[in-house]
């Protein structure tokens, strides 16, 4: 494969080099694509998390981790980590209100991901099919790390 260059990998499109970059910016909400090291990045706070799913899972690509973290405006970042063929692809989102829309229906690795998520940091992922407790017994509030010391 070359780098740059669209191919058909096991019946999926796989976008690969500049042309995978210009193919992110065109996402709903997108912003500038940065690469790193480490892969491609972007920080989009009003990214359509919908719509990246459905084109990462149209890609081929794997979500292969997800991340959250408490911002100081009472919001909670979360970063989706795509593989697409050799490829890194690092997404981030936040939420609005603490609230975004779940990716679970479109891809089901989310659905642990997002429970965690939901349970640590008080996050409402919106249309989720079981956003029920995964890792704090009921009996706690939810939203662990939304703030220093973990007083929710």
């Amino acid at each position: 494969m070359e780098s740059g260059s669209m191919s058909e990998a096991r019946g999926h499109k796989e976008v690969l080099g500049p042309d995978c970059e210009a193919f992110l910016s065109r996402l709903p909400g997108a912003t500038a694509v940065e690469r790193r090291t480490d892969g491609l990045w972007m920080a989009a706070p009003a990214l359509d998390v919908l719509a990246m799913a459905k084109t990462m899972h149209g890609l081929g690509a794997r979500l292969s981790a997800m991340t959250g973290m408490a911002l100081g405006n009472g919001e909670t970042g979360i970063i989706y980590h795509y593989c697409l063929g050799c490829l890194t692809v690092n997404l981030k989102a936040e939420t609005r209100d603490r609230a975004i829309s779940s990716i679970a229906p479109i891809t089901q690795a989310a659905d642990w991901s997002e429970r965690e998520i939901s349970d640590l940091y008080g996050v409402r992922f919106a249309g989720h099919p079981n956003l029920t407790r995964l890792i704090r017994p009921p009996s706690l509030l939810s939203g662990f790390f939304r703030d220093l010391g973990g007083n929710g």
